[in-house]
């Protein structure tokens, strides 16, 4: 210690120090870490100090005995710590992206309700009392993701302080996940879906406000990218950059693929053959690289995001939003036939149901979409993303014509092109039972009776399998509808 301080020594584990500028002594004991604790005795009288000090160095004994740590922090402070790791970890190169989400919980929600919490002190009664307080700050019962998310979260937090030695596995606790099961977002139908790109070239005009017009402008580029790509709303999209582009070659023919870095980490994703035209348009939004061309900016790596405002910021997440939903309010369109409610993240699904309905596999959408295929996935084989690049690009159905035969007018030029799906003819009853539910003459339970789903040895057929997925797409049959139909 400095020469300004009077230390006691009470015996080789235990000091006592003040300094001149203080009258209170501070204790020191040395725990079986090596680690010196220090703490005020909060009092200046000597034999009070050593009394407090020694009691500290004795329960710490005692704890050690029974597999406690010998002391403890604060969850704020611990929380900091594992904030700091994680964010070292992604400026490393070593992190996950979803390690924001991590810090975001941690933030919004642990520290509010935890940071004055002794770290040692969360247990399954404290996690029920945080339950119930997150609950009243959601307005609503959180979701199965979102909780998961922030089990992870508090997961880190509990990581670093075993790992500092502030608890011990012994007395951590089980973290479960009681929310509300996910469900299926809703999605829009190719009609609705040619509504909105139409109207959103426009829809920049109809504000006045300078932000207000730039985020309107990125919108429509966004809407078309998350359309024809399957990149996931938010995170992954609003993250990629330049240099996450690139071109590949296959038998001959060029295509595009994007490389977003999601829950799964950083996978290929061919993307639909009128991406180009969308990203160019981003591209002309950026003065830095206005003078380039887009196979430039490609080939150059530029390491910049793609979806930027014309004054230059990334695109802020909250107004993009904020905007969409504006739109879907004014037209009418924030739920579906289905009651579910659209948002950006509904072309996600969009692209999904469009593919299934072109004829990719759910193995193949798995592949490209960064998700596990789960309700039809034994209905098809595994397949990647390049050795399908024919069907993610569009090109497989776009239909040919003849050299004198009219381009496609600009108008529909940006549509999803569904081409017909040859399937073998429906049995009598199944296409009657159909051609009633479509109409509103049955529901679901009947439809599925028709169906004879809970039959001994029901199979459904490829036919029945498309028609189903045909259904859903048009907001007509529920998701679990479709996992009866399907025979799961």
């Amino acid at each position: 210690m400095g020469a300004d301080v009077e230390t006691i020594v009470i015996n080789e584990r235990v000091r006592l120090d003040k300094r001149k500028d203080s009258p209170r002594w501070q204790a020191r004991v040395k725990l079986a870490s090596g680690e010196w604790h220090r703490f005020s005795t909060k009092t200046s009288d000597l034999d009070e100090a050593k009394d407090v000090a020694l009691k500290f160095y004795y329960a710490a004994d005692e704890r050690l005995k029974n597999n406690l740590p010998q002391n403890t922090r604060k969850f704020r402070q611990v929380a900091e710590y594992a904030c700091e790791r994680m964010r070292n970890e992604m400026a490393a190169g070593g992190g996950k992206v979803v390690f924001n989400d991590y810090i975001t919980a941690i933030n919004r929600y642990l520290i509010p309700f935890f940071g004055k919490w002794e770290v040692v002190n969360i247990d399954v009664a404290a996690l029920q009392k945080f339950d119930t307080w997150r609950t009243e700050q959601m307005g609503r019962k959180a979701s199965h993701s979102t909780i998961n998310t922030h089990n992870s979260a508090l997961n880190r937090v509990l990581d670093e302080a075993e790992l500092r030695g502030w608890i011990t596995s012994s007395i951590r606790p089980t973290l479960l996940n009681k929310g509300v099961k996910p469900k299926s977002r809703g999605t829009f139908s190719p009609e609705e879906y040619k509504k909105i790109y139409t109207d959103l070239r426009t829809y920049h005009e109809k504000t006045y406000h300078p932000i207000a017009r730039e985020t309107r402008e990125v919108l429509r580029n966004y809407v078309l990218f998350l359309a024809n790509t399957g990149v996931r709303h938010g995170t992954e999209a609003l993250n990629l950059k330049w240099r996450n582009i690139g071109w590949f070659t296959k038998e001959g023919e060029r295509y595009m693929a994007v490389y977003p870095s999601g829950k799964t980490g950083v996978r290929e994703a061919v993307v639909r053959d009128r991406t180009v035209r969308f990203l160019d348009r981003q591209r002309e939004m950026n003065s830095a690289l206005a003078d380039m061309t887009l196979e430039e900016v490609i080939d150059a790596k530029i390491d910049d995001y793609v979806f930027k405002v014309r004054s230059g910021t990334k695109v802020d997440y909250y107004n993009l939003v904020r905007h969409f939903r504006r739109y879907l309010t004014e037209n009418n369109m924030e739920r579906g036939p289905d009651g579910k409610q659209r948002t950006l993240y509904s072309f996600r699904h969009f692209y999904a149901t469009q593919g299934l309905v072109r004829g990719m596999t759910s193995d193949l959408l798995s592949s490209q979409m960064g998700n596990s295929p789960e309700v039809i996935s034994r209905f098809y084989s595994k397949l990647s993303p390049r050795m399908n690049a024919e069907l993610l690009s569009g090109r497989a159905f776009v239909q040919n014509t003849s050299d004198d035969a009219p381009a496609k007018p600009p108008e529909v030029a940006e549509a999803v092109i569904v081409a017909p799906v040859p399937v073998s003819e429906l049995p009598t009853a199944a296409a009657k039972a159909f051609e009633l539910f479509d109409a509103g003459k049955i529901g679901e339970a009947a439809l599925l009776a028709a169906l004879g789903v809970s039959r001994t040895g029901y199979v459904a057929t490829e036919a029945i399998t498309v028609r189903a997925l045909a259904s859903i797409e048009a907001g007509r049959l529920s998701e679990d509808g479709l996992i009866k139909v399907l025979g799961n």
